[in-house]
């Protein structure tokens, strides 16, 4: 039994198609990180500067005090 997974893991191991589609495989998962990172990370700055605009929108920027209608 133990002969026949050592010979097994050999041969995967030899295999360069068998890595080949690892590779792959590992860098779309990698990729797959970077994107939801992005995403999570582009959310929290749209709110940021969504906030900030409506704060200068809301304020007169000579004197910095709320701007009358």
């Amino acid at each position: 039994m133990t002969t026949n997974l050592n010979n097994l893991c050999r041969k995967f191991h030899r295999d360069e198609e068998g890595l080949e589609s690892l590779q792959v495989v590992m860098i779309i998962a990698i990729a797959a990180m970077i994107m939801i990172a992005a995403s999570t990370v582009g959310k929290a700055a749209v709110t940021w500067m969504t906030g900030k605009w409506d704060t200068l929108k809301g304020m007169d920027v000579s004197t910095g005090d709320a701007a009358t209608p």
